[in-house]
């Protein structure tokens, strides 16, 4: 079955129709619906009766009430009112004595205190697809949400991406295993139909700029340690187009306690030993997905690892790329295959 994806006034487009294949993750609904526990105590029944109209997993700044509160954490309004009182809550208190609470403080308040954190209390229950969502946030079904988001990125949905990058994130689930079981394998998938010819470029770019707009909203809730532990650079190559990959990792070394100076995609180098001289990095994080011209990527790769050394900064490679570029391992601490690696060393 096909779908047909309309996307209209965009940029340099007037209309612009694409097909692809429908990846469809709805099939196991029915079934899958049935296992769910539906007695009058089950947790997700509770939780649709509350019929909550707002998308709580939208990390657009929203402000919510304390009843609006008290609904996601799954308490009464009390143990809010209690929560900020003792100040395990934070909160904005309008001129009126009214609390007002943003996502990150509901992020914040489940990380501090993980006994008061039910993971399923926090998904919006609006309809079967968000019940089934939950569910396999709870469960941990990687390869159920991956066939959802990849879907969701084709149709540009960024609502829907989000609500499954935040709900992974607020339901404790860490960084690392968000991006080594979810956003890889899409990334992957994304790669193979693309080079089966089985989806366009400007299809590719809307999926992956879907993802990468959703992780950057991400962003915004994670939870940086204020004390530091090092310093660290992102970077990629010149003919490097992408940086999603490098973004992750990004995100990663923040939440460890690194301060982060990230370069970005397409990092032109002429000028690089002044940054070292200026931020004085303890680690370099150099991701290579492709690579266009050999040896001009070569030459810069071999005059990173030379400042590198003066400079005392370890070396963590990570990408295709790396495949194909030559080096000397022993001036390598670490070439980083999973993003679980990029959180252990």
């Amino acid at each position: 079955m096909n779908l047909i994806f309309k996307f209209h006034q965009l940029e340099r487009f007037e209309r612009f129709e694409c097909k692809t294949e429908k990846f469809t993750c709805q099939e196991e609904t029915s079934k899958t619906l049935k296992k769910i526990d539906f007695s009058s105590k089950s947790l997700y029944i509770r939780l649709i009766k509350l019929k909550l109209k707002r998308n709580f997993m939208q990390t657009d700044v929203n402000y919510f009430n304390s009843k609006d509160a008290a609904k996601m954490l799954g308490v009464n309004v009390s143990s809010i009112k209690r929560w900020t009182d003792e100040g395990k809550l934070e909160c904005i208190k309008t001129a009126g004595g009214h609390r007002k609470f943003i996502l990150q403080h509901l992020a914040s308040f489940l990380e501090n205190h993980k006994k008061d954190n039910s993971r399923v209390n926090l998904f919006p229950l609006e309809n079967e697809t968000d019940l089934l969502i939950s569910h396999y946030i709870l469960k941990g079904n990687f390869e159920y949400l991956q066939n959802f988001v990849l879907e969701k990125a084709f149709e540009c949905k960024r609502e829907k991406v989000q609500q499954v990058l935040n709900g992974l994130y607020l339901g404790q689930y860490p960084l690392h295993e968000i991006y080594d079981n979810l956003l890889t394998p899409i990334f992957y998938k994304i790669g193979n139909l693309w080079e089966e010819g089985k989806i366009s470029v400007i299809q590719e770019h809307f999926a992956s700029q879907t993802i990468s707009d959703c992780l950057i909203r991400l962003q915004g809730i994670i939870k940086i340690p204020n004390e530091k532990i090092g310093k660290a650079m992102c970077l990629n190559f010149a003919t490097d187009l992408h940086d999603i990959v490098l973004k992750m990792v990004d995100h990663i070394l923040e939440v460890r306690g690194f301060n982060v100076l990230y370069a970005g995609s397409n990092t032109p180098l002429f000028e690089i030993e002044k940054i070292f001289e200026n931020f004085n990095p303890d680690r370099v994080y150099i991701s290579s997905t492709i690579v266009l011209d050999e040896e001009m990527i070569q030459k810069e790769f071999d005059k990173l690892c030379k400042i590198c050394a003066d400079f005392g900064s370890e070396i963590y490679i990570g990408g295709m790329g790396f495949n194909i570029l030559k080096y000397d391992e022993s001036i390598i601490k670490k070439k980083l295959e999973t993003f679980e690696e990029t959180f252990t060393f």
